[in-house]
Parts: C-alpha cells; structure tokens; sequence
C-alpha cells in the first residue's frame, strides 16, 4: 500500500464538521437577498444593503472580503455607506452561505472575480460600481476588473497583495520558501490538512487570540468585529481553504496588474503584520492608475480599525477625480 494511502486513511476518521456554516451578523439588515447563478451555475448568495438599486442615483458599491472570513469584515463600511448608496456583499464558493462546488478546481480568484460580474449581471446593474476588497477580496476585485473593467468606477483594495500571502507574512522573510513544499504535499495528501483545519476549527478562542496578535487593532476594533471574524474562519470547511492558499500561494495576481486600467487606491495599514506595506507599496506601483494610502496605526484590518478615517480618504479621492 502506498504511503499517501495509509495517510489518508489513518487521518479520514479525524475529520469533524466538514460542513460550512453561517455566522452570526454585526451588520445593518438587509434590504433583500438571494442567489445569482455564476458562468457555471454556481449559486453565488448575496445581499443588498441600503436604497433600492432603482429608485436611487446614488453609485452602488460592492465588496469582497478576505479568505475564510464574512460579509461581517465590512460593517464600518455599511454602517457609513448603506443610508444613501446600494451596497452589494456575497459570499464566496464554500463560504457561509454560498455552497462548495462539486467540481473543487472551480474554486479559484478567477472564478471568484467572474462571480462578481454574476451578482452585477442578475441584479440587472448597468452603471459602473465601486469596488471594494480587503487581503484575498484585493485579488478576487482585480480579477472581476480584469474580466469585465467596464462594470467598475473605482477600486479601494485593502491590506492585499499580488503576490503570495507568504512572502515577509508577519515579517519573517522567504517564509513562502517553507511553504511551498507543504502545500505541494497537500495536494497529494490532503487528508492530514483537512483534519488539522478541522481541529482548529473546534476552537473559536484560539483563532481570535491569533486574530488579535496579527490581524486587528484591538485599542479601536471591537470585541463583536474580534470574535465575528473568528467564528468566520472556524465555519468554512477545510477543502475551500486548503484549496484557496493553494491559489494564493501562486501568486498569479502579480501578471495581470499591468492590464488593470481601473482606477485603484491602495489602502495599508502601517501596522499590518499579515501583509507588510512593502508588499502594499509594490501592488500600488504596479497598478497603472494608483493612489497609495497608510493609515498610521492601522492592522490587517484597517478598514475595522479607522472606517471613518479610510471613508474620508477614499471620498476626498472620488471628488479629486471625479469618479463619484
């Protein structure tokens, strides 16, 4: 018997709530919901939030969050921005409410990116959107500019980066070079990954320790925005995450930002541990129509950390050029 085989069966009885979950909401209610079937009908859930798309002039607004996290990463945005514009959040292929394809290798930025342009298509939105994205939600946004840039205004692109997540993550330099060897094994031998995920699933408590140490500024986030976010990442099953760090882990965002003409602010936080500004600072010079900002004691999470602060910037940006 091969080894991979053994692995496999030695670590299949370890497998514990595989099934993805929803989490609790700290957001404004919806307007209404449902569900928009993508290019390979994929039910991709969303949510409206504020004035109706067709009884308003406001520009609607539209946001991607990170890896294993929820629609909840954006509640200083909605709270500011759903009393007068239309803003859309979804969730991802095995996140929450949106189901895990059968066919796995559909689970991809490209294909996040396109479900973008699903929601905007079913919800019959023709004026060109804002769109947001914060750490993976950065590379699902340029892949839905890229796919379709006419749909798009603007980007605002927080805490991301085109490259793999694990170059200079939590400042230990090369640490991908360690990475990559494991995620390779992962492919052949999932299982003992799956179950680990698995197992650090059960514990809420320790990834929201984890979350405050590298993701959050605990003097200005608050205990709901800590512990929502780590009931996020406990509720999505293994296989979407191991095969979303896969993904990332390419890096293959870095090749089609020459190609991206959108214009884009690039929003960091100075004190982002899980992605440096230097690696913000290259994503920023490598967009063709960019505008870089730091928030000086802004986390992972600057958009939680200073949501008012990242709205006045942003807009003072808009009005600057004329993209409201």
């Amino acid at each position: 018997m091969k080894w991979n085989v053994v692995v496999r069966e030695a670590f299949s009885h370890l497998r514990v709530g595989v099934d993805s979950r929803d989490v609790p909401r700290i957001i404004p209610a919806a307007t209404r919901d449902g569900y928009a079937d993508s290019f390979d009908k994929c039910p991709i859930y969303w949510e409206l939030h504020g004035p109706d798309l067709h009884e308003t002039q406001a520009r609607p607004m539209i946001f991607c969050y990170g890896l294993v996290c929820s629609v909840n990463q954006w509640r200083a945005q909605l709270e500011r921005y759903s009393k007068t514009n239309p803003c859309i959040v979804f969730d991802y292929r095995g996140h929450h409410r949106t189901p895990l394809p059968l066919e796995l290798n559909s689970v991809n930025l490209s294909a996040l990116g396109r479900d973008v342009i699903a929601i905007l298509k079913h919800l019959k939105i023709e004026k060109p959107v804002h769109l947001w994205g914060h750490s993976m939600g950065v590379n699902v946004a340029l892949e839905a500019a890229l796919a379709d840039p006419e749909r798009f205004q603007s980007l605002v692109l927080c805490c991301g980066t085109s490259e793999s997540p694990f170059k200079n993550m939590l400042h230990i330099p090369r640490l991908d070079r360690l990475i990559t060897p494991i995620l390779d094994s992962s492919k052949v031998t999932p299982e003992p990954f799956y179950a680990l995920w698995d197992l650090l699933r059960l514990s809420p408590k320790t990834t929201g320790m984890i979350a405050q140490l590298a993701g959050f500024n605990t003097d200005t986030s608050t205990k709901d925005d800590v512990e929502v976010y780590a009931k996020a990442v406990c509720e999505v099953r293994s296989e979407t995450f191991i095969q979303l760090i896969r993904e990332l882990h390419r890096g293959a965002t870095k090749t089609i930002l020459p190609r991206i003409k959108t214009p884009t602010a690039v929003i960091a936080g100075a004190l982002d541990h899980v992605t440096p500004i230097s690696e913000q600072k290259y994503l920023s010079e490598s967009l063709p129509d960019a505008v870089y900002f730091e928030i000086p004691a802004g986390s992972h999470n600057v958009q939680l950390d200073f949501g008012e602060y990242v709205g006045l910037k942003v807009e003072n940006w808009w009005r600057e050029r004329k993209l409201e």
